[in-house]
């Protein structure tokens, strides 16, 4: 998995060594870290209508007697901007990937004294509007909907249970959610 996720980061920015000129954002999405989830992405200018970008997403905690939303993921994006790149409007095409490790003894109905770990994979379609704070800074709202088909092993909620099964699962709704802060890099 780490090798996919390095070699898709240096297929969408391997070539940002000769594109320093153009515009290039790092970004923070504050939503993620109010959950606790570190993140960060990147978005690289391509034209006046188009960029491309990816987030990388990562939550590694756990919270006692098992209880954890551990996940690491990765969104790669590519946007078509209404007005001109990273202000305003914008629609996109996004890919979504993620390893999972959550449950444990919680309230949560559905996963209630129980562990699920696996993969999910999927595709969406996002929306989103981006304002101009500074010359150095923006921020911007957005919204995914998309599918994401998720391939699961079913755990007891204590450390070291046993695998009760495995099955997988498909999922057609909000598939990331977005108040970002943008730093650009000229």
């Amino acid at each position: 998995m780490r090798l996919y996720l390095l070699t898709l980061f240096f297929v969408l920015f391997g070539g940002a060594q000769s594109a320093f000129s153009q515009t290039l954002a790092v970004k923070s999405n504050a939503l993620y870290d109010l959950t606790g989830s570190l993140n960060v992405g990147g978005e690289l200018y391509i034209n006046e209508k188009y960029t491309a970008q990816v987030s990388l997403t990562y939550n590694p905690w756990c919270w006692g007697d098992n209880k954890k939303m551990k996940q690491l993921s990765i969104q790669p994006e590519y946007r078509y901007w209404l007005n001109e790149a990273f202000y305003g409007a914008f629609v996109g095409a996004e890919a979504h990937c993620a390893m999972y490790n959550f449950g444990g003894t919680t309230p949560i109905r559905t996963i209630k004294n129980h562990r699920y770990q696996g993969m999910l994979a999927g595709v969406g379609v996002s929306v989103g509007y981006q304002w101009m704070l500074s010359t150095f800074w923006n921020v911007e709202a957005s919204m995914s909907l998309g599918y994401a088909y998720m391939s699961y092993d079913k755990y007891g909620p204590a450390k070291g249970d046993y695998k009760i099964g495995s099955s997988h699962a498909n999922y057609f709704g909000p598939t990331q959610l977005g108040v970002t802060l943008v730093y650009f890099i000229k």
